[in-house]
């Protein structure tokens, strides 16, 4: 059943000459996260407006008509194609990789890869109905898929990470250690039928042409993040450190077609609400978490590169915009801007959660900082206030020592326990997951872009491991527009 979808009270200011002017916004919650509507539902706008131009959400609670071989290696759910991985295990610690990687990858090794897709053209990731194309005339919107395939050699740590599961927001992608690979995304018409490689094998070729999108439209990217260090990442390539590149950004905005947590697009736009910078009670600063460069790289123009700088695991990724985001008030989530740099209330003896096997992640007593690092070892007493913990496997602890509970610190909050939050990060410091995403703006007329994915070496840490890659749609490209007002009444006698 779809859900109901909640107005943000949009506005479509009228033109001079009456027309109601566009407007990069979202039309409702669900669009960022929290609601879905059926794939061919009328998305609402208010009074006589209709909605125009492309919402992507990749929220739906059906993924059975997914293609999930990406690479030619099934993922975890199967669908109406394709069989999941038979993942037999990764392999054990010290095991080097073989030459050219496992089958699915070597956190995998599946028994079932699908070579013949590779072959023929059907290896992709095609999510279905994740976007909705609105012509503002009030017809039912065409359904758009995406399409994800490897332009350059791909090896997944696991490829039973890859993809999206029913009712998840972000989709994604798993890239093993010390690789770097090429992706192009391309919208498509939902109703082009590709012949499936099982029904048909030998002919199983799937090119759909990319849509026609005449409207602009944004892509975020998450959790980019490293592996443990063991060296200063300043001077050395950091250990697993994650990065992309894309290019094509629709630098003719203000906001150069970026944006994230200290740098926020127009105000026009919705998401600059759920943002926040030194406009607002507390900035979240990212320049500590991600080198974010632009220019032309790899032939490219207009592209943005960004890397990890700080350590990441899995426990801190994100799995909707209500934990990257701050503001949603009463439909829960993180809380506000303020919040972010509120220390928590508890001490070290009292951490509220643990890490697994009833051990408190958040301990009283010595943290040990590797050498290159520039804080010094120091003991906290029973009774201190610290906002993170010694994570392993990290070598990078990252806490903060607090006067006193709800003193106010840069960057020592923590997530709240509320709605819209994962128990997997409530009571944990915001700093672990929220200043390490970038959304960008792709001009009008895009239907197809590429991302290249790379992820460092980890050396002595055999067989590699490696990283996934978050992305989703945001949905913030809809506007309404409405028809021309009536002429006025002919001047009297």
């Amino acid at each position: 059943m779809a859900k109901t979808a909640l107005l943000l009270g949009l506005v479509c200011p009228a033109s001079a000459n009456g027309v109601a002017r566009l407007r990069r916004e979202s039309l409702a919650l669900y669009s960022i996260g929290f609601w879905t509507l059926a794939a061919n539902a009328q998305a609402p706008c208010p009074g006589a407006t209709n909605p125009i131009g492309l919402v992507l959400d990749f929220q739906t609670s059906d993924i059975s008509e997914d293609t999930n071989v990406l690479g030619g290696f099934p993922g975890d759910v199967a669908t109406n194609f394709y069989a999941e991985a038979a993942c037999v295990g990764q392999l054990d610690w010290g095991t080097p990789s073989p030459d050219g990687g496992c089958p699915c990858g070597c956190g995998c090794r599946c028994s079932n890869p699908q070579f013949e897709t590779v072959q023929q053209n059907g290896a992709m990731l095609r999510m279905r109905q994740v976007g909705r194309l609105y012509d503002g005339t009030g017809n039912p919107p065409q359904i758009l898929d995406l399409i994800v395939k490897n332009t350059t050699f791909y090896m997944p740590w696991s490829s039973d990470q890859n993809g999206r599961t029913a009712d998840q927001t972000f989709a994604q992608i798993s890239l093993a250690a010390d690789q770097e690979a090429t992706f192009t995304y391309r919208l498509v018409a939902n109703d082009f039928v590709c012949n499936s490689c099982v029904d048909s094998p030998g002919d199983c070729t799937c090119d759909p042409p990319a849509a026609t999108i005449d409207f602009g439209f944004d892509m975020c990217f998450f959790d980019l993040d490293t592996g443990p260090q063991y060296s200063d990442p300043a001077v050395v390539e950091p250990n697993l450190g994650e990065s992309f590149t894309t290019c094509g950004l629709d630098t003719t905005t203000s906001y150069g077609g970026y944006y994230h947590h200290g740098k926020k697009p127009d105000s026009s736009m919705l998401v600059s609400q759920f943002l926040c910078d030194d406009t607002d009670a507390a900035t979240i600063d990212t320049s500590a978490y991600m080198d974010i460069q632009t220019g032309s790289f790899g032939g490219g123009t207009n592209c943005i590169r960004v890397e990890a700088l700080k350590e990441g695991i899995g426990g801190d990724n994100p799995r909707l915009f209500s934990e990257v985001m701050m503001g949603f008030g009463a439909f829960g989530g993180a809380g506000t801007c303020a919040d972010y740099d509120v220390c928590p209330s508890y001490s070290c003896e009292s951490d509220p959660w643990t890490c697994g096997g009833n051990v408190p992640c958040m301990t009283c007593g010595p943290i040990d900082y590797p050498d290159y690092a520039s804080e010094a070892d120091v003991t906290h007493p029973a009774g201190t206030i610290l906002s993170g913990y010694p994570r392993s496997p990290g070598r990078m602890p990252d806490v903060i020592e607090c006067p006193s509970a709800g003193a106010t610190i840069t960057g020592a909050g923590v997530y709240p326990v509320s709605d819209g939050v994962n128990t997997r990060l409530q009571n944990r410091p915001y700093r672990y997951t929220m200043p390490k995403f970038v959304c960008v703006t792709y001009p009008e007329g895009t239907a197809e872009f590429s991302v290249t994915y790379r992820v460092g070496p980890n050396p002595g840490g055999d067989p590699g491991y490696g990283r996934a890659f978050l992305f989703a749609g945001t949905g913030l490209a809809t506007s309404c527009v409405g028809p021309p007002p009536s002429p006025p009444p002919p001047s009297p006698p």
